[in-house]
């Protein structure tokens, strides 16, 4: 009798256990699935409220003509389709993960009844987002009509304030045959992929930053570090060049990095521990997912072990080989540098509020982890500096009112041509007020050439 007591209050508790985790947890991804059928029945009695911007812009809101009949209308057309998402053919982005709350009506239940007894829908909640509307614009006229993604953070906050994916699309605009068009595209290729935070790319010489602070972290007395740069290393298949056949001579470890010297970092990679380098790259969510909720998104990879051959090593220094990243993720490691070492969990819901304005639910800045030591941080930012003051984005140290310091990349990859996506990420900063970007343009060329314009134009429209 007693063993059956016993394992009934082992049920009861397992059970009570598993309620406190779905409330804390699951909740929101049960409300918020598509195939729930409360939010059908919500959405007879309750008008969708709308997405703005954190300055107040409406990105989404709903129209109703004289006739009650509704519409999803996007003030912006395809700016914010990725982060926003779209109603119809399938709920995506925050029209997807936040379609509850705005079916959800946070009138007085006096007046709510009263409407209903009226035939009349209540108004639903706002989503105020983080999305900063005139950086979203310069990004998105910058990028212009080439491939590519840009995130801008906060990275005091986590706040996402930019996130735009080129190609896009017109979510004001899907009819059926809009529709079959933008489907025949499939995969990477489809204006209805998020390249900001599903698009994986072999992040070139963005990478040097983990390649950098490894060494760093394994020998004590890296700024000893000398190397004479011949413009190449190593032999046969496995042999690496300097981008443009460039011979940077005699260069420490900044310069090397600011001249992002490829010879000098597959000098480097090549004595690193790889159990050790992967546990750095998997504390910024290599192999993982970021903890940035509400979108899906792709996991970086970092794949190197005890056993991977050195000249794969040697790619792997410089962000080629199978190495691949996503635009978020890519930003993260800066987020952590430019915050002393800080990494911040990336967000893009400030707040939730009612028809009238009043809110309902703040969401809070919450520290992610802290990868980064702030000594490290320190040295890091240095070198990102360095690359601005003297090395591959001069073009943002003179005549601009802020700081900043970054890493290019011109990351290499199989189609069959020479081509290579243009990668800057960096930092801009001024009286106290810090930006991080994270830029990759496809199959442009080189991260100097075509990755840093744009982000001196993010840089410009946020001072």
């Amino acid at each position: 009798m007693a063993l059956v007591t016993y394992l009934f209050m082992a049920l009861f508790l397992v059970m009570a256990g598993y309620m406190v985790w779905f409330v804390m947890h699951d909740t929101d991804q049960v409300l918020n699935n598509p195939a729930n059928k409360r939010q059908e029945l919500l959405a007879k009695r309750v008008t969708r409220g709308s997405i703005l911007s954190a300055d107040g812009k409406v990105l989404a809101q709903t129209k109703t003509d004289k006739k009650g009949n509704e519409t999803r209308v996007y003030p912006y057309d395809g700016l914010f389709a990725h982060a926003v998402g779209r109603l119809s053919h399938g709920k995506t982005g925050l029209e997807s993960t936040e379609s509850y709350t705005m079916l959800t009506s946070g009138v007085n239940p006096l007046i709510s009844i009263y409407n209903e007894f009226r035939g009349k829908k209540n108004p639903g909640n706002n989503v105020v987002t983080t999305l900063n509307l005139k950086l979203s614009q310069a990004a998105g006229n910058a990028l212009g009509s080439r491939k590519g993604a840009v995130v801008a953070m906060d990275p005091e906050t986590g706040k996402i304030l930019a996130m735009v994916s080129k190609p896009s699309y017109d979510p004001n605009d899907l009819d059926d045959y809009r529709w079959n068009q933008l489907t025949a595209d499939s995969g990477e290729d489809s204006a209805l992929y998020n390249r900001a935070a599903q698009g994986l790319y072999p992040p070139g010489s963005t990478f040097k930053l983990y390649t950098a602070l490894e060494y760093m972290r394994e020998q004590e007395k890296y700024n000893k570090f000398r190397y004479t740069c011949t413009g190449s290393m190593g032999t046969g298949k496995d042999r690496i060049r300097c981008y443009g056949g460039e011979v940077h001579g005699g260069v420490d470890l900044t310069e090397a990095f600011a001249e992002s010297c490829n010879a000098a970092f597959c000098q480097i990679g090549s004595g690193l521990d790889p159990t050790e380098w992967r546990k750095l790259c998997e504390s910024l969510y290599y192999n993982k997912k970021t903890p940035l909720q509400k979108l899906e998104q792709n996991s970086s990879r970092f794949a190197i072990t005890d056993s991977t051959a050195a000249g794969d090593i040697m790619q792997v220094s410089i962000g080629q080989g199978d190495t691949l990243v996503t635009p978020l993720q890519n930003a993260l490691l800066v987020c952590a540098a430019v915050n002393k070492g800080t990494l911040m969990r990336p967000y893009l819901v400030d707040h939730t509020e009612d028809h009238d304005g009043n809110v309902l639910e703040d969401f809070e800045p919450v520290v992610d982890s802290k990868p980064v030591t702030e000594e490290e941080a320190k040295e890091l930012k240095k070198l990102m500096r360095a690359t601005v003051t003297e090395g591959t984005a001069h073009s943002l140290y003179s005549g601009t009112p802020y700081k900043a310091g970054g890493k290019t990349g011109s990351a290499e990859f199989q189609n069959g041509t020479k081509d290579s996506h243009a990668w800057f990420v960096g930092y801009a900063e001024k009286d106290g007020k810090k930006l991080v970007v994270s830029i990759v343009v496809e199959a442009a060329g080189t991260g100097s050439t075509y990755a840093v314009p744009i982000a001196k134009e993010i840089f410009n429209a946020y001072w």
